[in-house]
């Protein structure tokens, strides 16, 4: 299982902060929930902590996202911070859930993809976003058929718990459980295909 997983089973069970879970042996008397937390731009002159709570929650584009939650945006922040992606996947990822598979895909093949996913961000997601990978090329799918049409799969679909060992501008190498090595070429995007977490 990937330290995502792990993460956002955290964030699921309880209220608290990770970072409070993490840090602190003894739980906190008082819990302070932070819905947001945005970093300013360089060109800022004032403090993070001069800026108004307005001000931040104005700057996040998601708040606006249908269904998006303040687990959500928690799991955003920290993908985007800890595993060093772009923003956007942040998000994308944030609303994969491993028990709440789109209805055409099994529980146990989902889990296995958001695990994957999250073993993908921990090692190849930076790599990836500077040779100019994008999220369908990664994380896409057929819409209708996200488990069945491998055509449309992007590459994180076709791990299936495997080793990815190898990442360029065009290719990618799985080495399966057998030994064998399948490579995986980046194909322009067609009409039909989807992101994992726009399934959900």
């Amino acid at each position: 299982m990937s330290r995502w997983a792990d993460t956002f089973a955290t964030l699921s069970r309880s209220h608290d902060t990770l970072d409070t879970l993490r840090h602190n042996e003894n739980p906190p008397s008082e819990c302070h929930i932070v819905s947001t937390v945005s970093r300013p731009s360089p060109s800022r002159k004032r403090r993070a902590e001069e800026t108004p709570a307005e001000e931040v929650l104005e700057c996040n584009p998601c708040k606006s996202a249908p269904g998006w939650s303040e687990t959500e945006e928690e799991r955003a922040a920290i993908v985007a911070h800890d595993g060093k992606i772009p923003r956007a996947w942040a998000e994308g990822l944030a609303r994969l859930h491993a028990d709440h598979p789109p209805s055409s895909v099994p529980l146990h093949r989902w889990r296995q993809f958001v695990d994957d996913v999250g073993n993908f961000v921990d090692r190849w997601a930076p790599y990836a976003a500077a040779l100019g990978w994008e999220p369908l090329d990664l994380f896409g799918c057929d819409r209708d058929r996200p488990f069945a049409r491998i055509d449309q799969a992007g590459l994180l679909w076709l791990v299936d718990g495997d080793k990815l060992i190898a990442l360029t501008e065009n290719t990618a190498a799985i080495e399966r459980r057998t030994g064998t090595r399948q490579t995986y070429r980046r194909k322009p995007s067609e009409p039909g295909r989807v992101l994992a977490w726009e399934l959900t």
